[in-house]
């Protein structure tokens, strides 16, 4: 069997209505930006579930050391 050639469909164009509310052309300018809005701004492709881990790490972590802090003031350590 012969194969054709598959010519590509061309995506349509979303209307202004219809365009997802945050596009990069709706974006502020980073010189408009304060600094703490502009540190966020690196992280905003970041999915919210891998920032929530990495807090509960660090949250852990300072835990952990808090406590080997107390046992060695005890002088279990």
């Amino acid at each position: 069997m012969e194969e054709k050639e598959k010519t590509p469909i061309p995506e349509t164009s979303e209307t202004p209505d219809t365009a997802a509310p945050e596009t990069e052309s709706a974006r502020p300018d980073r010189s408009q930006l304060n600094a703490f809005e502009n540190f966020y701004e690196n992280f905003r492709k970041v999915p919210l579930k891998y920032i929530d881990i990495f807090i509960g790490v660090c949250i852990t972590a300072l835990v952990v050391v808090i406590l080997i802090g107390i046992l060695k003031s005890k002088g279990f350590f």
